[in-house]
């Protein structure tokens, strides 16, 4: 096994300086509106991710490390979505702010010290957002799918991994990510004993109104987990139950208003960029419920109301 790559802090710094440079509208943060970063995450259905996250993270025996039981993994993930919101809604100063942080990134599921593992955590977390996206909401075409390669490197990129350690194209990513999901070294009874329970007895993530990760977990990762987490098997009937609770959860995102589809921290990145100083009180009543806090990335100023623009749409 090839010796890891260990990150350092000039590795982290140059990486928000490359960001920082590169960034033309601060206020919109590294992606903006436009970016495939905000579609995806802006569903609050990509929480059924959570699970599938769960079951990749513990079949890496580095990444397994971080996690000694059921309620230390649960926290992590709940911390990496708050992470991760900051990093996609927030503005540039947000964004590095929260990139620059140990202490909150101590608590993720980034706190590795080597490349090639902080590679497979952040792909983990946004392949499998992608995954339920595109069973439940709508297939991405080839160029939106490079699009989203390119805008995870940059958070890669940001969290420090070298350019040398990253995939150079989309192709060479699709390889790379598909030789590690189907490699994984021996798991531990301990491993797949807390996968099994979280995910088959416990019915993680849970959330409603999307219900738990299980109907889906046996579908969306490699056959070899499947049966080293004791889910459930894919025959006939499984896969017509699996049809049925994607059919479930099509409706249920049709039939969601926006306010309630949608993550708040979304809606509170438009409010700011549409001049408010700080989100509804809407929003931060759901930012609450979904994440803890109340507010993840209002700016704190506001744009008076005669020099707002009521014809731009973010």
């Amino acid at each position: 096994m090839a010796l890891p790559q260990l990150l350092t802090r000039d590795h982290i710094q140059a990486g928000l300086f490359q960001a920082s440079e590169q960034c033309y509208q601060p206020d919109a943060g590294l992606f903006g509106p436009g970016s495939i970063c905000w579609q995806l995450m802006r569903e609050n259905l990509t929480s059924l991710a959570h699970g599938r996250v769960v079951l990749l993270a513990l079949a890496d025996s580095r990444l397994s490390q971080l996690l000694a039981d059921s309620h230390d993994l649960v926290q992590r993930l709940q911390h990496t979505q708050v992470f991760m919101l900051k990093l996609v809604f927030g503005n540039l100063d947000q964004a590095l702010l929260t990139l620059d942080s140990p202490r909150m990134r101590r608590k993720t599921l980034f706190d590795v010290d080597d490349s090639e593992t902080l590679l497979y955590a952040l792909t983990a977390w946004m392949d499998s957002c992608l995954t339920v996206y595109q069973e439940i909401i709508e297939p991405l075409n080839t160029a939106h799918q490079e699009r989203l390669f390119e805008e995870t490197m940059l958070l890669a990129q940001v969290m420090g991994i070298p350019e040398s350690r990253r995939p150079a194209d989309w192709h060479a990513h699709q390889r790379w990510w598909k030789r590690r999901l189907n490699h994984h070294g021996p798991i531990s009874d301990r491993r797949r004993q807390l996968g099994h329970n979280l995910i088959r007895e416990q019915g993680y993530p849970g959330r409603l109104p999307y219900g738990p990760y299980l109907p889906l977990a046996s579908f969306q990762i490699p056959e070899h987990l499947r049966q080293t987490f004791r889910l459930p098997q894919t025959g006939l009937d499984s896969h017509r139950a699996y049809q049925k609770h994607l059919n479930r959860l099509m409706d249920i995102t049709r039939r969601l208003p926006p306010r309630l589809r949608f993550q708040p921290a979304y809606h509170e990145a438009s409010q700011r960029l549409g001049g408010r100083a700080r989100a509804d009180l809407a929003t931060r009543l759901l930012n609450r419920w979904w994440t803890g806090e109340s507010d993840l990335v209002s700016s704190g100023w506001s744009i008076p109301k005669v020099d707002r623009l009521p014809s731009v749409s973010y």
